[in-house]
């Protein structure tokens, strides 16, 4: 296992613990690796690795991808996600404005599968509006730093370029000057121009970014599918006839009804990526199984 550069500390307690619970009998088995792309560069050469899992950026895995195919390593990525949730007008308002302000603002925004575009009905965009702001507010002082100042400072460059294309800023959006640390407040932004770069590359920051559409399917599937990632995404609606036919024209691994897919799917699910957002999957026995080579034995006896 070699963790991110930027979090070790984090990726070696997970390890350690993980080569705890595995005890004596399975000594060995697991191994922590430190260090940067330079280490990971080794891991992915050495000759008796035989398969390579990540999680990380897309650009990391096309990376790995071309170091792994002179020996056509086997691989299995889950990267980012630029993951949206769409907002009918006859959903549960207090429920998915909870949800849209816990699931982009929760650990900081720093999850793959983080909520990074809401997209909600014109006729009920005011009082989700509202909502949401209540929602987020009740975040403020209960979430940690970024992990860095390069990625505190991307989160801030989002921001900016949102306002300066005719979003407005409704509930933080500024890094405060006079704290130590990478720490950026819960923000919630309204009225986010689709083709902005908060719209379209990953943000990784805890801020909820509205935008508006007419509340018809067509237009939630095509805003959805307008993306270079496909990692998960969430339909929130009353009417489940209606959520489950965007959910299935949603080009993502994991869509949720009513629900985020990263507090609602079992773990016998298989954790997908579409698009940019992964190589393979993991998770669930479809999932780990890709850990593994079938051999077939035939013979006469």
């Amino acid at each position: 296992v070699k963790p991110s550069e930027v979090a070790p500390a984090c990726g070696a307690a997970a390890t350690n613990a993980l080569i705890d619970e595995m005890g004596e009998a399975f000594k060995g088995t697991v191994g922590l690796l430190q260090g940067d792309g330079a280490v990971g560069r080794l891991v992915v050469a050495h000759p008796l690795i035989a398969m390579v899992a990540l999680t990380g950026s897309a650009p990391t895995g096309k990376t790995i991808m071309r170091a792994a195919a002179d020996s056509l390593k086997r691989l299995v990525f889950e990267l980012g996600g630029k993951d949206p949730m769409i907002v009918f007008e006859d959903a549960d308002l207090d429920l998915a404005a909870a949800d849209a302000a816990k699931f982009s603002i929760i650990n900081c925004g720093q999850v793959c599968c983080a909520v990074e575009r809401v997209y909600v009905a014109d006729s009920i965009f005011d009082e989700f509006e509202r909502r949401v702001v209540s929602a987020a507010s009740a975040w403020t002082g209960k979430i940690g730093p970024l992990v860095s100042s390069l990625q505190r400072d991307l989160v801030a460059e989002h921001v900016r370029g949102a306002i300066s294309a005719g979003a407005r800023c409704l509930l933080g959006g500024e890094a405060p000057k006079d704290k130590p640390g990478f720490w950026f407040p819960p923000t919630v932004l309204s009225d986010v121009p689709h083709d902005a770069a908060i719209s379209k590359e990953e943000t990784f920051g805890p801020v909820v970014a509205l935008t508006r559409f007419d509340g018809t399917e067509a237009k939630a599937i095509s805003l959805a599918n307008d993306s270079d990632f496909g990692l998960t995404a969430s339909v929130y609606s009353s009417d489940v006839h209606r959520a489950r036919l965007v959910a299935t024209a949603i080009e993502a691994g994991q869509v949720g009804i009513n629900a985020n897919p990263i507090a609602a799917a079992s773990p016998d699910c298989p954790w997908v990526g579409h698009k940019l957002s992964g190589f393979g999957y993991h998770s669930g026995s479809d999932g780990w199984r890709q850990f593994s080579l079938p051999k077939t034995i035939v013979g006469v006896i």
